[in-house]
């Protein structure tokens, strides 16, 4: 009885003990928890300051006129009868380059608008080439890289009908079919009109400078007009972050700018991210001469660089696309846009698809267009310029 007696008190004691050096303890390890969390929260919030500075960096200068000198040139474009044209593009991945050629046509206007987009690119004797091409019904895109060929066809005339029963219920089913297609849903089948359109929503531009044009351009006497462009962090939100857990009619611009801040606090950014990107249009047609993305570890989207040297080409370029011999003299005929998909692999029908990405890209943009006001009013991170 002694000895459990005994033992009984032993454990009384070791416990009372623990107990005693855990209160003395208690407030050390209160503190060193907290600091350990601070340092973390500390972490966090230099990574997310850091990588905002990265794709908003001080050096880029946004102006209104940059803005309104895209939208001048994409109203340009949309206004061409016929553009033709050939290009070089050249990417790096890797620390892989790779260049490839291909051809730009372009016939028409609005919904009438036939376009013929091929690029083609060689390595190690693999064959790689993208063609997307639309005849104003059917838009065509041919896929074949090392890892397969995909072929996808979106039917024009379904996907305006199907965009008009969502918008109006009450549309008459013969009105819809010669009724013409939104504006937004139009620039998503226009070649050029397009891409400049996806660059003016998402990246903002600094006032346009007048400069020499490259020699390589064989522009002869006309010179260009540069502008580099930086992510809108709205934008930026829709690319860095996920929402497919999150259905359209929930996405909000809290959301977006919650997700951003996760993102750009919790590690690096995707190496294949562009950071900035640099056009160069004719100063007298306005048509891109050179469209070039940098990647973040270009120096030349380094913040500390030069603003003036910002507009050089860069020598390790993301991707870089040139165009020569443009021309809009000429009519392409009806053959250049003519497609017949081989039996094999077979083509797939992606027009359900599309509507589906067209519905959700509009909530996105919509939430994008209310963070935009926020954020003008003060950015999450108090880093933006």
């Amino acid at each position: 009885m002694k000895n459990k007696l005994r033992h009984l008190t032993s454990v009384v004691l070791v416990l009372g003990f623990a107990a005693a050096v855990y209160l003395l303890a208690e407030p050390m390890v209160s503190r060193w928890r907290s600091q350990k969390e601070q340092a973390k929260s500390s972490e966090a919030s230099d990574k997310l300051t850091n990588n905002f500075r990265r794709v908003l960096p001080a050096n880029i200068q946004i102006d209104p006129l940059g803005d309104r000198h895209m939208l001048l040139a994409i109203a340009r474009l949309e206004q061409r009868e016929h553009v033709t044209a050939r290009l070089q593009h050249q990417a790096h991945v890797e620390k892989l380059r790779l260049d490839g050629r291909g051809e730009y046509l372009q016939r028409g206007r609005g919904n009438n608008r036939h376009v013929r987009w091929l690029l083609e690119s060689q390595h190690d004797g693999v064959r790689a080439s993208l063609l997307q091409t639309t005849n104003g019904r059917v838009l065509w895109t041919d896929r074949n890289i090392a890892s397969g060929r995909t072929i996808e066809r979106v039917d024009l005339w379904q996907l305006r009908r199907m965009l008009n029963r969502t918008n109006s219920d009450d549309l008459a089913g013969g009105l819809a079919s010669s009724t013409p297609f939104a504006p937004h849903s139009a620039t998503s089948f226009g070649g050029l009109p397009m891409l400049l359109e996806s660059l003016r929503l998402h990246f903002e531009f600094t006032a346009p400078g007048t400069f020499r044009a490259p020699e390589h351009l064989n522009l002869g006497n006309q010179p260009v007009i540069a502008m580099i462009g930086r992510w809108r962090p709205e934008s930026l939100a829709g690319v860095l972050t996920t929402l497919d857990d999150v259905p359209s009619e929930e996405i909000t611009a809290e959301l977006l700018l919650q997700r951003l801040e996760d993102r750009l606090s919790k590690g690096s950014l995707p190496a294949r991210l562009p950071s900035n990107v640099l056009i160069l249009l004719g100063q007298s047609d306005l048509f891109p001469y050179v469209i070039e993305y940098r990647s973040s570890d270009d120096p030349l989207a380094s913040d500390q660089a030069p603003a003036a040297a910002l507009f050089q080409l860069s020598r390790q370029p993301l991707a870089r696309m040139e165009f020569f011999d443009v021309t809009f003299d000429r009519e392409p005929s009806d053959i250049e846009f003519h497609y017949d998909p081989p039996v094999e692999p077979p083509s797939y029908d992606v027009t359900n698809q599309y509507v589906d990405r067209m519905q959700r890209r509009e909530a996105v943009q919509l939430a994008q267009q209310q963070a935009a006001k926020r954020m003008a009013n003060g950015s999450p991170s108090d880093v933006r310029h």
